[in-house]
């Protein structure tokens, strides 16, 4: 869950926050109804009551939404807005919507629900020939000679006081990292950005990612660490932004993706370098598959090197050392887990979230220093099992 520190941050990338007024603005009517899902302290839903939207559904799973609420009746738009905790797929609107807008991205847009959720939307809220904000990103890589970021991932495995952290520096290989913007620029591009997927959200349905067929030649001698991954963002037609490393004003928000190789490999100009690049949502998360080949300019034969990485084989490894301790535990209920079951046996659909606060304090009076701490435990309990 963001707190409101990120979403302070998030207001104040004025390259994103900008661009999205902007298409916003050009493309609600008098009439329009409005959806924001992620809505979060309620800016998107806000600047569209603004711009003269009929009616604004705003959708948030965090309690942030509480705050939204209260920002909207202070700036007179209680009437227009209608706020929703819970996810968009659980939601049932009144009526479809004639533009949603939404930010569900991480440092890339594939990232946890994103994809799935927007098909739902789609396919449940938006009106015929209604506005998706965004309406695709595309996804780019290139291979980047930055020691920077490579050592930033592996330096604390580098034997620490000469000792061998081999096995966690494997794995860390096998994972990736968001690296700042600034980070990587233009200038440790060794390849020509390549385009690695288009998300176009009005036809997409499928989650999941692949590209095997990225060739590509070196147009610099030079190392190669490892894969700069990238998006830029055409929210409407001729309104978006974007983070790629040629950008001088780049959003803040949104970092890069960097995808180690399992060691540097020396560059020559005129090197073919081969990547398949493969994304699948399993569950909440992706896991990333890649591999790299790279053959010689003078001699085709010759591999210079053959890297196959996955986060998969990271996380096997992670599971690997931690799932005996997981299976080995024998637990006992604290104070916290006795006071949850308390509360979920009291939901039945009748009795207030305050009536059940009062028992729970009542219950338990050395848990609670003051009937509001029981309060908010019985909300925070209530939302995240709620049917």
């Amino acid at each position: 869950m963001y707190d409101l520190t990120d979403y302070a941050d998030m207001i104040a990338d004025r390259v994103r926050m900008d661009a999205y007024a902007l298409a916003l603005k050009a493309v609600i009517k008098p009439d329009s109804v409005v959806l924001d899902i992620g809505t979060g302290p309620g800016l998107h839903a806000l600047l569209a009551a603004k711009f003269g939207a009929r009616k604004v559904y705003a959708i948030e799973p965090n309690d942030v939404v509480h705050l939204a609420r209260e920002v909207a009746s202070v700036n007179g738009f209680a009437d227009r807005i209608d706020f929703y905790q819970d996810l968009s797929t659980n939601v049932t609107l009144p009526e479809r919507a004639d533009i949603i807008v939404s930010d569900m991205r991480g440092s890339l847009p594939l990232y946890g629900k994103h994809i799935p959720t927007i098909v739902d939307a789609r396919e449940r809220h938006l009106a015929k020939g209604g506005f998706l904000i965004p309406g695709r990103d595309r996804v780019w890589t290139a291979l980047v000679d930055s020691r920077a970021a490579y050592k930033e991932m592996i330096n604390p495995w580098s034997k620490p006081y000469a000792l061998s952290m081999e096995p966690i520096k494997q794995t860390t290989l096998n994972s990736w990292s968001n690296v700042v913007p600034d980070r990587i620029r233009a200038r440790h591009l060794l390849t020509e950005p390549h385009l690695w997927t288009t998300l176009d959200y009005f036809s997409i349905k499928d989650p999941n990612v692949s590209n095997s067929g990225i060739a590509q030649r070196a147009s610099r001698d030079g190392k190669a660490y490892g894969w700069l991954v990238w998006f830029d963002t055409e929210l409407i037609p001729d309104i978006g932004f974007s983070n790629g490393p040629d950008v001088e004003k780049i959003s803040e928000v949104y970092g890069r993706g960097f995808f180690p190789l399992l060691e540097p490999v020396p560059i020559t100009e005129g090197d073919t370098i081969n990547l398949s690049l493969h994304a699948e949502l399993i569950g909440d998360e992706y896991e990333w598959r890649w591999h790299t080949c790279v053959r010689s300019q003078d001699d085709p034969d010759v591999i210079k090197a053959d890297f196959e990485q996955s986060t998969t084989i990271a996380r096997a490894y992670e599971n690997k050392l931690i799932s005996p301790h997981i299976s080995n535990e024998q637990p006992t209920l604290g104070t916290d887990g006795e006071v949850a079951v308390f509360i979920l046996g009291k939901l039945d659909g009748e009795t207030s979230v305050e009536s059940i606060a009062q028992m729970v304090y009542q219950a338990f009076p050395d848990h609670f220093s003051e009937p509001s701490k029981a309060l908010f435990f019985v909300h925070e309990i209530t939302q995240q099992f709620k049917s």
